[in-house]
This record gives structure tokens, sequence and C-alpha cells, in this order.
């Protein structure tokens, strides 16, 4: 085999999916081989869960539905202490995978179409007034201390109902975002153009590095499709390091984009020059929040570093599944441009690497 052949070398071999099954929806398997998914299409028809229609009702006799939608789902909940509030909207979003149009890597265009329709969360001033920036995938970080609530106002623009869920942090039955077929409470079920409330605690214990998701009735395709982003939760004290970042490793396959390839990607972006460029400065604190949200497992290795687990050990190469996450700190002491990448062999070669440049 000839890997300089036109159309045909080593990126479009490892590009080949893997497998015909890509994922079970509703108890239906949805094949690979079906080209790109509709989820409007495959929501339509859904039954909306009984208390989700009952809240709807209340709302509609509300002589300001969308003004004290908030203030009813708060009504239930003493919030003690000091709150942070967000307001997260999920919208669509036209998204280039590789903006620069070459691996920086290899030195290498890459070929073929790389831009179609994202799902992302998008931060907002107060009230919804005015966005804080473009929708991004992954969504906004969301930042909470240890003794604080956290409170996030989610407005769905999209047309399939969608949530958001955290993890590790504390939350009520209710505030769990999470679809229950007919047990699902509202803000499981978060229909077009509807406002919920959600109310979660740092309590102690729940320090560490998380991320929230969507969980609503068409999991796992809308966070497939970039419904997801990163939550910390600050011990009492903690400082933040003097450079920080916050990655994010999933796919974009094509039953979701459309396009022909498979990309592997950190932050929605695809091969260095694309994924995020990090920066940092020889003597500062450097803190690493890593986590993964696609059916692969991973690694995170850092050329030149290595650093202390928890445990002790000593390592320089992380394996992470789905939903996994994690943080990595040290005291930055070897100047130059490093990699930083996944180390299964196909997804480093499909996009998931990129550039850790120290002063």
């Amino acid at each position: 085999m000839n890997w300089g052949d036109e159309g045909f070398d080593r990126r479009s071999l490892l590009a080949m999916g893997g497998g015909m099954f890509f994922c079970t929806l509703a108890g239906q398997k949805i094949s690979a081989s079906d080209g790109q998914i509709d989820i409007d299409a495959h929501a339509k028809g859904l039954a909306v869960p009984p208390k989700v229609a009952a809240a709807e009702a209340a709302r509609a006799g509300s002589p300001d539905p969308a003004a004290n939608a908030s203030r009813t789902e708060l009504a239930a909940f003493t919030i003690n202490g000091p709150a942070r509030e967000y307001w997260i909207t999920a919208e669509p979003v036209e998204w280039n995978i590789v903006p620069t149009g070459r691996d920086q890597m290899m030195n290498m265009p890459i070929k073929g179409k790389t831009k179609f329709t994202a799902w992302a969360y998008r931060a907002w001033t107060p009230h919804f007034k005015q966005p804080l920036g473009p929708a991004k995938v992954p969504g906004p970080l969301l930042e909470v201390g240890v003794g604080e609530t956290l409170i996030v106002h989610f407005r769905n623009k999209l047309k399939s109902p969608v949530t958001m869920h955290p993890h590790g942090i504390f939350y009520s039955n209710e505030m769990d975002g999470g679809y229950k077929g007919k047990f699902t409470d509202p803000g499981g079920f978060v229909q077009h153009n509807r406002t919920f409330t959600y109310v979660w605690e740092a309590r102690p214990g729940t320090e560490g590095t998380w991320l929230y998701h969507d969980h609503g009735p068409m999991d796992p395709l809308p966070v497939f499709k970039g419904l997801f982003g990163p939550l910390v939760v600050r011990a009492p004290g903690e400082q933040a390091p003097e450079a920080e970042f916050f990655l994010g490793f999933h796919s974009w396959e094509p039953p979701i984009t459309g396009l022909k390839e498979n990309f592997a990607c950190i932050n929605g972006r695809a091969y260095a020059g694309n994924t995020p460029d990090l920066r940092a400065s020889v003597g500062q604190r450097v803190g690493f929040h890593v986590y993964g949200l696609d059916n692969f497992f991973h690694t995170f290795h850092l050329h030149g570093h290595r650093w202390t687990d928890p445990d002790g050990t000593i390592i320089d190469t992380k394996t992470f599944g789905p939903a996994d996450s994690f943080r990595l700190e040290f005291v930055e002491d070897n100047p130059g441009r490093w990699f930083y990448h996944c180390h299964v062999f196909t997804h480093f070669h499909m996009g998931m690497n990129g550039w850790y440049i120290v002063d």
C-alpha cells in the first residue's frame, strides 16, 4: 500500500469508522451507516412527562410565565450562604473543527469539509439581557467554592428538549437534570424556549474538577453534538493556579456532523494549531483540568513533564474514560514548545493533540 497515493493516506485510514453501531436512543439502535442523525426528527412526538406538563400548565396560568419561572423553581429551596448565579442558553452554532485548515504537527493541509452545525451552551449577563460571547464547545466554565450555592438559569433555544446535568456537586432529586421517562421532573425535560433554574450545592466533600452535560430525552446525541462543559468546585482557601487550563477530550463523528471523517478533538477542535494553544512561564504554578465525554477511553500525556497523583504516584500519562475528570498541578520548570495529546494512537493522529508553550 502506498501511503502517498492521492485520496488515501494514513489519516484517511484512521478516519474510517470502527464499526457500524453508533448508539442507542430510547431503545432504538442507531447505526453509523444511516447517515447524519436528525435529532429534532427523532424528538418529534415525544410524550411530555406528567410533572413537566403540570408545571407548564401552572406557568400558563401565571400573568408573566417567563418572569415567574425562576421564582417558582427557587421557592422550594432555601439558599444558605453565598450564591453564584449563571445564565446559560443551549443553541445551535456554526462550528469549524479545523479553522486553520492545517495540521501543524504534520505540516499538512486537512482536506475536505470541516464545518457543521453544533449545539453549544452560551453564557449571558443576568436575566439573559446580553450574551457574554459566542456559543462555544465546550460550554462556559461554571466555578463555585465549597459552602456556596450554584444557581444556573437555563434556557433552551433548540428545537429538541435538552437539559443541564452536573457531576460532583450536591443536588436534590428535582435538580438532577436527568430524563427519567414518566418520572421526569421539569429540569429533565426543558422544551424549546422554556427556562428552568437549577440549584446545586457545593457542600464539603464536593471539591474537585467536574463537568456538566445534557441528560435529556435525546441523550446521548446532544452531548455528542456539543452540549457539555467544565465545572470546578474550589476547596476553602484554594487559589487558582497562575496558568490554568480546562480541556475536554471528545469526538466529532459522521453520524453527528454529516462530514466524511471522524475527528478526535480537544475543546471542539482537531489538530495542533486549532486545538487550544496553552501558554505558561517557568516558575508559574500550572493546573490542568481534564475530562472526557464521548464513547472512548483516552489518555492525557504532556511531553517533557510529570506530576504527582493524590496517591503519591509520579506519572506522565493518565488514562480516563467517558465522563471521568481529574486535575494535575506542578510548578513549571521546563521551557519549550511541547505536545499535549491523547496517546491512543488513532485518536492522536485524528487530531487529539495540541501545543503547550513554556516561556
